[in-house]
Parts: C-alpha cells; sequence; structure tokens
C-alpha cells in the first residue's frame, strides 16, 4: 500500500444505528478507536449494554448504548434525542441499521418482507437523517450523515430482489438530500458494500452450503475466490471508508457513493 492515514475524532460525536454486529460495529469500534463519542444501538439491550462497554475502554471518548426499534418512529426520536442528551451535539449519523430478507425470488416474497424491508433499509435512514440534519442545521454543526448501501443496489437481476430494490432507495435518498443538505454545510454520502464477512453472510453460506454439501468456510471462500481481490470484505473495510467520508479529508464529497467492494461493483 501507498502511504499511511490515521484519524483524529477526539470531541466529536457520532450516533451509529444497527451497530451492535457486523458493519455497524466495526463502524462503532473504529470511532471509539479514534476518540470519538459514540452511541451504539440495537434492539437487544443486553446486546447494546455489552457492545457500549466493550468499545468504551478503547479510546478517550465516551461510549454509550441505547436501545431503540427502528421500526418505530417513536423509537427513533427518543434515539436520536438521546444522543443529543447524552454528548450536547450529533457530528456524525452512520445510517446502518438494515434487515435482509432471504427470499429466493421477487415470486416469493410477499407484503410483510417488503413493508419491514422498506421500514427499516429505507424509511428508517430517511427519518433519521431529517432529525439529525434538523438537529445540525439549529445548532449550526457542519456535520456529516453517512447511508451504508449496497452493490445490490445496482444489479437488475439475482437474488436479494427487495433488499437490492430497498438499497437502490438508499442510494437515490443519498443524492436527492445531500443537494439540500450541503446548502446548509452538512456532507451526506453513502459507502457501498458487496460480500461483507458478518454474521448476515455467514449465515447465508451455511444455508447455500447445505444445498451443495459445501460447509460454511467454504462457501465463503468460493465467494472470496469470485472477487477481483480474491477476499471478502471485512467491518474494518466499510469503517475505514466511513472514517474518511466523515473526516475533513473529504471536506469537498457530496452525494458520493463510495463503493468499498473488492472489485464486486465491477462484475
Amino acid at each position: 500500500m501507498v502511504g499511511r492515514t490515521t484519524y483524529d475524532f477526539d470531541g466529536e460525536s457520532a450516533l451509529v444505528t444497527g451497530s451492535t454486529s457486523g458493519i455497524g460495529r466495526g463502524i462503532a469500534r473504529a470511532l471509539a478507536a479514534a476518540d470519538a463519542n459514540v452511541v451504539v444501538n440495537s434492539r437487544t439491550e443486553s446486546d447494546v449494554e455489552a457492545t457500549a462497554a466493550e468499545l468504551d475502554e478503547l479510546g478517550s471518548g465516551t461510549v454509550v448504548g441505547i436501545t431503540a426499534d427502528l421500526l418505530e418512529s417513536d423509537d427513533i426520536e427518543r434515539l436520536v434525542e438521546g444522543t443529543i442528551d447524552a454528548f450536547g451535539t450529533i457530528d456524525l449519523l452512520v445510517n446502518n441499521a438494515a434487515v435482509w430478507p432471504m427470499e429466493e425470488s421477487m415470486l416469493d416474497a410477499d407484503l410483510d418482507d417488503w413493508d419491514t424491508t422498506m421500514d427499516v433499509n429505507v424509511r428508517a435512514q430517511f427519518y433519521t437523517a431529517k432529525l439529525v440534519a434538523q438537529h445540525m442545521i439549529d445548532e449550526g454543526v457542519e456535520g456529516s450523515i453517512v447511508n451504508v448501501t449496497s452493490q445490490t443496489a445496482d444489479r437488475r437481476t439475482g437474488p436479494r430482489g427487495i433488499y437490492g430494490i430497498s438499497n437502490s432507495a438508499v442510494n437515490g435518498l443519498t443524492w436527492r438530500m445531500a443537494g439540500e443538505l450541503a446548502e446548509e454545510g452538512i456532507r451526506m454520502n453513502a459507502v457501498s458494500t458487496d460480500l461483507t464477512e458478518t454474521r448476515q453472510v455467514r449465515l447465508e453460506a451455511r444455508v447455500a452450503g447445505e444445498d451443495t454439501g459445501q460447509s460454511e468456510q467454504e462457501v465463503l471462500d468460493e465467494w472470496a475466490s469470485n472477487l477481483p481481490l480474491g477476499r471478502l470484505g471485512q467491518p474494518e473495510d466499510l469503517a475505514d471508508a466511513v472514517l474518511y467520508l466523515a473526516s475533513d479529508r473529504a471536506d469537498y464529497v457530496v452525494g458520493a457513493i463510495l463503493r468499498v467492494a473488492g472489485g464486486g461493483n465491477l462484475q
């Protein structure tokens, strides 16, 4: 690699939704290690408490856990208000919380799959961003909002149909909202993932292996070999992208979809 980068988020406050496992946890961990104050979130109180306690040991900032179900508007409001109460301001929002229905085809999906996926993956991202952006405008915070999306948004065929449609909407939300927010000094961007080694991807590999007679790890290795870089993404890869987009190194970057996909975005 060429060059080395370190990040300093000392004194900055971040809210990372869906951050007790996988990509969200990796992002929250990187921010905490860079000395940010961080709110971690999920629906499960025990996971929130354990994650906050662990990450609080990493840097000079404070890590707080707030339990909230992003299917519920009242919970989203309470999450944003709780973050402001904890730290005074929100400088960074990372919209990471998402669900991933396992339907084999669009014809197998039902309206409940559709409604839940759109509510968590799109509606909650919009409403959380709206509330945080209004707070930033009211308080004169020239902050950053980073949405987490996926390469499924760009693919016109294949599995994960409803999930892909929800991410197409997240991309559209990023483009549409970024222009308005930029006029207020707030930068909205997104990071787009491909196959990242998380609990959800391991579950899908396990299910796929049951059909082919392969182990979970054999399926993961096969998927990795099909990517141009020859490996699966890690939560740390996405965290690096978020820290870049939230930092002063990206202060002229607005409405971008940064593809962190090991070349999977080229396929």
